[in-house]
């Protein structure tokens, strides 16, 4: 609906984002009498759960933090934001960004093209590489350290997503084993270098434009291994399944991309070890949020099968680090 509020100098005029696809906050359209520009507006949503949610990841702390980073980057990688703040421990919050008109988001559940997963690559590399153990990270007020989506929280939601995954019993070992093998991993990343990670990372957070590339909703960003930010991406939004040899060439490209953005004393195995990694972490991201993001709504449903499939498959082709 739009606001009964009348526009004015200081008062805006907002409706809803058309085709918004938000789960843990609601997205509008706001315009104001005198101001050419049209603006995005990120409020927390109406939803007792969805807020609950929101509020257990603290989204909004999170991306307000991002932003403030991004903020003086020559290079447009994400939207301007303009103003903001956060209440309720991160659940709820107000942030008035940049409408981007130079570019349109994909869908996950359709997919992105080789060439597209190319360019994402490139351009979330240079963030990697901007904030390289960069010493803001750790000044960012509510970004978190190695916070993979709720990866430390597999053993406490795996029984009750086994209950609504209904597996094989072969895929049910997979899963059943990958607590012990998650604890691991996260020991080895966080021994790793720390960057700006999306955390999100996937088509319907990326906007493609003519010459660009732009990352919006970084609500679940973190200090953090780089590496899965490209897992999330190659593992989740890929419009078909990559083969292994894929793998290593868009592999191949965010590392060298990282190097010829000034990061150093990097190699190649050990970064090849933190995607393996990351990898494994994706396939958290269905035990602790799909039977929630299924109950949530349609597209919700549709987009917790597709992931649980999706990152089983990354998992099976690059193997458990």
């Amino acid at each position: 609906m739009k606001s009964a509020l009348p526009p004015g100098p200081s008062r805006f005029l907002v409706k809803p984002l058309p085709g918004s696809t938000g789960f843990l906050s609601q997205i509008l359209v706001a315009t104001r009498k005198g101001d050419p520009h049209r603006y995005i507006l990120k409020v927390g949503s109406d939803i007792p759960q969805r807020r609950q949610w929101a509020g257990a990841l603290r989204v909004f702390e999170r991306e307000l933090a991002a932003y403030r980073l991004l903020g003086p980057l020559k290079e447009k990688l994400s939207p301007r934001l303009f103003s903001g703040g956060t209440a309720l421990h991160g659940s709820d919050g107000l942030l008035r960004l940049e409408f981007i008109r130079d570019g349109r988001n994909r869908d996950q559940l359709r997919g992105l093209t080789w060439p597209e997963l190319v360019s994402a690559t490139r351009a979330i590399a240079r963030i990697h590489a901007r904030f390289w153990n960069s010493p803001a990270l750790k000044k960012a007020q509510g970004l978190p350290q190695h916070h993979y989506m709720r990866a430390h929280q597999t053993r406490h939601h795996l029984p009750g997503f086994l209950r609504w995954a209904k597996l094989s019993a072969n895929t049910e070992k997979i899963f059943r084993a990958l607590p012990p093998q998650v604890h691991q991993a996260l020991a080895r990343l966080r021994q790793r270098p720390l960057t700006l990670v999306h955390g999100d990372l996937r088509a319907d957070n990326i906007f493609y434009g003519r010459k660009s590339v732009r990352f919006i909703d970084w609500g679940l960003s973190l200090a953090g291994n780089a590496a899965f930010d490209l897992a999330r991406l190659a593992g989740g939004s890929a419009r078909k399944p990559l083969s292994l040899i894929q793998h290593v060439d868009l592999f191949a490209v965010w590392h060298a991309e990282l190097l010829r953005r000034g990061v150093r004393n990097y190699p190649l195995h050990e970064a090849w070890q933190d995607y393996r990694d990351s990898a494994l972490l994706t396939l958290t991201i269905p035990v602790t949020n799909a039977p929630t993001l299924a109950s949530l709504s349609t597209r919700g449903k549709k987009l917790a099968r597709l992931i649980s499939r999706r990152y089983l498959q990354l998992l099976q082709v690059l193997g458990p680090g």
